[in-house]
């Protein structure tokens, strides 16, 4: 679970689970800034780090030292959907590993959490 509290400075916000803590923030009609993350970019990093973590995880089966991997992630809002784009990137050195890794990071756990239907409910 993930708790998010506000700040005084307008719109910031401070998340907090376990001993981890972050900070959101965006702008809005002038107020706000860049103090931290938005929250549309929070839900990226939240798919690119758990598909980065899936391609080491890949690699690691494969026995292949897993440095020289990372994941990009777009999210695009749109009337009727939701996009997210990705993309594999990796070292050179790596690339032979591509399809394995692409198998992996197509069925991690944040991926397959965000590709069912999602329901929002109080508490």
């Amino acid at each position: 679970m993930v708790e998010a509290a506000a700040l005084t400075e307008p719109w910031q916000v401070v998340y907090r689970t376990g001993g981890h803590a972050g900070l959101a923030d965006t702008v809005k009609e002038g107020a706000g800034g860049s103090a931290g993350m938005r929250p549309h970019e929070l839900l990226e990093a939240s798919l690119a780090t758990c598909m980065t973590i899936s391609a080491r995880m890949a690699l690691a089966d494969l026995g292949v030292a897993d440095a020289g991997v990372s994941v990009r992630v777009h999210l695009e809002r749109e009337e009727s959907a939701t996009r997210f784009r990705y993309e594999l990137l990796l070292d050179p050195a790596l690339e032979a590993h591509r399809a394995a890794i692409a198998e992996r990071i197509a069925c991690s756990p944040v991926r397959s959490t965000l590709s069912k239907p999602l329901f929002f409910e109080p508490a």
